[in-house]
C-alpha cells in the first residue's frame, strides 16, 4: 500500500515544487550511492543550484541521519520512474508534517527508522529552510491512505 492522502480543498492534487525537489534529491542520492559515487556531492549540487547552500547542507544532514538510523534498506525508485515508492512517500510526507505534528511524522517513519526523532528534527529544519526559499512542503494530513498500482518503469 502506498500512502498518499486523499485530495481535498487544502491539498494539492500534484506534488508541489518542494516535494518534487526532495523526491528528485532522494533519487539522486540513492543513484549515486548505488553507482559507488559520493551522494553528498551530487545531491548537494542539485539542491544548492535550485535553492541555497543552507538547504543543501540540511538535506545532506537529513539523509545521513536517515541512512544511519534505518531499520532496513530504504526503497527508492530510479530517477526516471513515475510515482513514488512507499518509503519515498513516507519520508516526504513526514517532512511536510514536521512543522505541525512531529509525533505523526515519527509514526510515519517508525517502519523505516529505529529512532525517528533525530530525522524528524532535521526534517523540520529542512522543511523550514525550503519554505524560506519559496518551496514549502504541505502538511498532507487531509485523508486516508489509498492503494495505487505499480508505477515503476521497466529496467
Amino acid at each position: 500500500m502506498l500512502y498518499r492522502p486523499a485530495v481535498d480543498a487544502t491539498c494539492a492534487a500534484m506534488p508541489t515544487l518542494g516535494e518534487r525537489l526532495v523526491l528528485e534529491s532522494l533519487r539522486c542520492w540513492a543513484a549515486s550511492r548505488m553507482d559507488g559515487g559520493h551522494p553528498i556531492v551530487a545531491s548537494r549540487r542539485l539542491i544548492a543550484w535550485r535553492t541555497s547552500e543552507r538547504v543543501a547542507a540540511l538535506f545532506v544532514a537529513w539523509m545521513n541521519a536517515v541512512e544511519e538510523g534505518r531499520r532496513r534498506p530504504i526503497q527508492i525508485h530510479c530517477r526516471r520512474c513515475r510515482g513514488a515508492s512507499n518509503d519515498e512517500q513516507r519520508l516526504i510526507l513526514a517532512m511536510g508534517v514536521a512543522s505541525v505534528d512531529m509525533e505523526l511524522g515519527e509514526t510515519l517513519l517508525t517502519p523505516l527508522l529505529i529512532d525517528p526523532g533525530a530525522v524528524m528534527a532535521l526534517a523540520r529544519a529542512l522543511g523550514a529552510a525550503l519554505a524560506a526559499g519559496g518551496l514549502p512542503l504541505p502538511a498532507r494530513i487531509c485523508g486516508a491512505p489509498v492503494r495505487h498500482g505499480a508505477n515503476a518503469t521497466r529496467h
